[in-house]
């Protein structure tokens, strides 16, 4: 067994199984992996597009946590006209989340959509009761970008007694240095930070042990 993970320790994912773990995929719009997802955003996607493959052959349930492109910003948010503009953008086909995530949809796969504005995914209507009334304790995230949506949901996600696990090459900013500053200064402090090929062995060693 690993160091890193300890099925005997509750502040662990090793602690939960796959009934209590969920797959959160953030943000995964075309027009973020083509335009405002920074230079590694396709690198990001086609790592998420193998963590969703392994969640659904290990019985995660996966969740697409997207921006609703049909809702109005808050006019309290900041810089709520830039945010119209990149809504009025995203309600043509830029605004669907990438073919590459939604390959053989089923029941295993569930959506929820936030209003433009608000950052983290927990803030999408629905999304907290399902994770509460699923038993879901541990969340893995996957998204673009790093300093928005998986540092904005990871933190809310530890205070509210989830454990997190971020997959660092599903993740990409468009910020230069943003990414490899939060994931290697930042997150570690409240979440595991593990690539996807480490995440995968990681789980091997527990379900072997």
């Amino acid at each position: 067994m690993s160091q890193l993970f300890d099925p005997h320790d509750p502040s662990n994912p090793a602690y939960y199984g796959p009934s209590q773990t969920a797959v959160l995929l953030l943000d995964f719009h075309n027009l973020m992996v083509e335009k405002l997802g920074g230079p590694a955003a396709h690198a990001a996607l086609d790592t998420a597009a193998r963590l969703r493959i392994w969640a659904r052959s290990s019985g995660i349930v996966v969740i697409h946590a997207l921006i609703d492109p049909d809702a109005s910003p808050p006019p309290t948010a900041k810089g709520a006209e830039r945010l119209a503009r990149i809504v009025a953008t995203m309600k043509d086909r830029d605004g669907e989340e990438t073919s590459a995530l939604l390959q053989n949809t089923d029941s295993n796969d569930h959506t929820f959509s936030r209003t433009p504005g608000y950052v983290s995914a927990l803030q999408s209507p629905g999304l907290m009761d399902f994770l509460l009334r699923r038993g879901i304790k541990s969340l893995i995230l996957a998204g673009l970008s790093t300093s928005g949506c998986v540092l904005r949901t990871a933190v809310p996600a530890t205070e509210a007694d989830f454990i997190v696990t971020i997959v660092s090459d599903a993740c990409a900013d468009p910020v230069d240095g943003n990414h490899d500053f939060l994931i290697q200064k930042i997150l570690p402090s409240r979440a595991y930070v593990l690539t996807l090929s480490d995440l995968l062995n990681e789980y091997g060693a527990r379900d072997n042990a």
